[in-house]
């Protein structure tokens, strides 16, 4: 994966009448250009309208962008539950405390369970004499009721984060179908090769043109 961003992550096997330079100039081109997956039966295109007819390989150059964008993703539901019930975990501790021999350390968790009571009771209340609706949305949700509200919300975050991520790989990668992993999975376990079913290949083609003297050349 760092070969996709430092070093030399695509190696060409180019005709033998190129130069140093030249390859350089083809690898680093067809890195940029997408290259394309042809079966070991198939020929290779001699003119641009066989060229489009062709399947395209351009998730290899983003693969690293890709997999760290979708780590963060899944980041999200987790720093929104940490953000909205950041009282709750200190609700939680403190009744934890509470039961601890120490008398010392019990007394301090039962001053921190009964000040965050306190301050819960306050806001139910301070809630329940919002008389209008507009002071009851500004009052916003009830406080028995936000962290419940928030549970909904985060566990919804999850799953759409799981279903987005299946289609947001399925356009990445270019396939048509949503059980792409499982296709992968299943030429594993019955053996069959990158070379037939053209999933991950690691042997692609790119065309290169070479103008020389005077005339375009393709050369692939």
């Amino acid at each position: 994966m760092l070969l996709t961003i430092s070093g030399k992550p695509i190696q060409c096997w180019v005709p033998q009448e190129f130069t140093h330079s030249w390859e350089e100039y083809a690898e680093n081109l067809c890195w940029v250009q997408n290259t394309y997956f042809l079966h070991p039966s198939d020929q290779v295109p001699e003119d641009d309208y066989e060229l489009t007819k062709v399947r395209y390989i351009g998730y290899y150059q983003w693969i690293a962008i890709v997999l760290a964008g979708q780590a963060m993703l899944c980041w999200v539901p987790q720093i929104l539950w940490r953000v909205g019930s950041k009282r709750l975990p200190v609700l939680l501790r403190s009744a934890k405390e509470a039961s601890v021999p120490d008398r010392e350390l019990r007394q301090k968790a039962i001053s921190c369970l009964v000040a965050t009571l306190e301050e819960q009771a306050e806001s139910t209340a301070r809630h329940r004499r919002a008389t209008s609706t507009i002071k009851r949305i500004l009052c916003s949700f009830r406080p028995n009721t936000r962290i419940t509200f928030l549970f909904f919300i985060v566990r919804i975050c999850f799953i759409g984060n799981s279903v987005g991520q299946i289609y947001l790989m399925k356009k990445f990668i270019g396939t048509n179908s949503t059980m792409f992993g499982m296709d992968v999975l299943n030429d594993l376990i019955t053996g069959q090769e990158w070379e037939t079913s053209g999933k991950f290949p690691r042997v692609t083609f790119c065309t290169v043109r070479v103008r020389k003297m005077g005339q375009i050349k393709p050369a692939r």
